[in-house]
């Protein structure tokens, strides 16, 4: 059977909180429809079984779900030796079961999903440090390094298990102007602005983000607007990416310099204006191309915080380092920090127990900052919509200024509905 049309519309700071009303039968079926991505980009409605759950976990329905660039980027080419898989890592829902070892009071409970899940085999993890854990899996990628564990379907399903640790109680933002799996990208700036204002001692007059005009930092510019930042240079490499950011800062409180990686003269004229001991550096992109300029504009004493990964498993090395950016940044280096002759570099990946609790705290309180993350958002229907909408996204990638609304946003979302039957 094929799905309704897909209907994309725009909603932006125009959206209203939306609360799916399912009702959950028990006992809950052995098998469940999900949303099956095969090598190839071909996404189809199958019938599967149930997810398995560890004595730990939690049964999660999901009821928002977003739809990230990364996840898009693996629609055709998926993850290692994956021949199919079940993608959606940005959501939020219902606890609707527990294992044994897991307080029955969560059924109920509205979450937001920490898409990483532990291994509980490491040190770390031994020592509860599950956000530090060295063998996570991630929904829909790769299973984590425990023997007893498998991969653990995404969202595009009607329900996901995953350990309890990843659920984080969403304290009623689902009942505020605001789409709830947006908490999960958001969380990545909260810790980064976090670690900014801890590691240069305040909150920086200057900030040069690097890959400044992307998805990502559609959510850091105007939170560090709200933190006091006032001056912006954002390095872009794609014009139609500047414009839709110059049209998302428009109306925020600080001022903003659009610079284009190749215009060396112009980024060396804002340093001399804007930078006292060098700049202060959020690294994006990953690019091999960038990452001699990131170290060269921070300099003399300037600090570099990066979060950006390589595209297409590229190893790109780190100025001066025998070190790649990748294995650093995600952690597997073993180090949080590196002395690039006088320069800082802080890796940023992720976020962790402060920072969720921080992001909520955040969401709930400032109700302008939502909307600012509202902006770049498109509601693409429902959860019956996703085949349609893998299809969309694989023809028509993720360029700007495409039809048939526009320019492109920064995230699609779905509410969820109660998924067609498979044909």
């Amino acid at each position: 059977m094929k799905s309704p049309e897909l209907n994309l519309i725009p909603v932006g700071v125009n959206y209203r909180s939306v609360l799916p009303q399912h009702e959950i039968t028990y006992p809950l079926p052995k098998k469940m429809k999900a949303w099956v991505t095969y090598k190839g980009g071909k996404t189809v409605l199958e019938e599967v079984p149930l997810p398995r759950m560890l004595a730990d976990d939690v049964l999660i329905e999901p009821l928002w779900i977003s739809i990230c660039a990364s996840d898009v980027n693996k629609f055709v080419s998926l993850v290692g030796d994956l021949e199919k898989t079940v993608f959606g890592h940005e959501f939020a829902g219902r606890v609707v079961a527990v294992g044994e070892n897991v307080d029955e009071a969560l059924v109920g409970t509205t979450v937001v999903v920490e898409e990483h899940y532990p291994c509980l085999e490491c040190s770390f993890c031994l020592k509860g440090e599950f956000d530090k854990c060295q063998r996570e899996g991630f929904l829909g990628w790769y299973k984590s390094g425990n023997p007893r564990d498998w991969l653990r379907n995404g969202a595009f399903a009607e329900f996901v298990s995953i350990h309890n640790f990843c659920a984080k109680p969403t304290q009623g933002i689902e009942k505020l102007d605001f789409f709830p799996s947006l908490a999960e990208p958001f969380g990545n700036t909260v810790k980064m602005g976090r670690i900014v204002r801890e590691k240069c001692g305040e909150v920086p007059e200057t900030l040069i983000i690097w890959g400044g005009c992307g998805a990502q930092a559609l959510y850091m510019v105007p939170y560090f607007v709200s933190m006091g930042v006032e001056n912006f240079v954002l390095v872009y490499r794609g014009k139609p990416a500047m414009r839709y950011m110059e049209s998302c800062v428009k109306d925020l409180d600080a001022t903003f310099f659009f610079v284009n990686f190749e215009q060396e003269d112009k980024l060396n004229q804002l340093k001399k204006k804007l930078a006292k001991d060098g700049f202060i550096s959020v690294e994006l992109t990953g690019n091999a191309k960038i990452q001699k300029m990131v170290l060269d504009y921070a300099s003399p004493k300037g600090k570099i915080f990066y979060y950006g990964l390589p595209s297409g498993g590229e190893e790109v090395m780190i100025p001066g380092t025998n070190i790649d950016i990748y294995t650093f940044v995600t952690g597997k280096e073993g180090i949080d920090e590196l002395d690039l002759n006088g320069v800082k570099g802080y890796r940023v990946m992720g976020r962790d127990n402060q920072s969720w609790k921080e992001t909520i705290e955040v969401l709930k309180t400032d109700s302008n900052l939502r909307r600012e993350i509202m902006k770049p958002l498109v509601m693409a229907g429902s959860t019956e919509n996703i085949g349609e909408l893998v299809d969309y996204l694989i023809k028509n990638g993720v360029r700007y200024n495409q039809p048939p609304y526009g320019p492109r946003p920064a995230k699609f979302a779905l509410v969820s509905e109660k998924m067609i039957s498979p044909s």
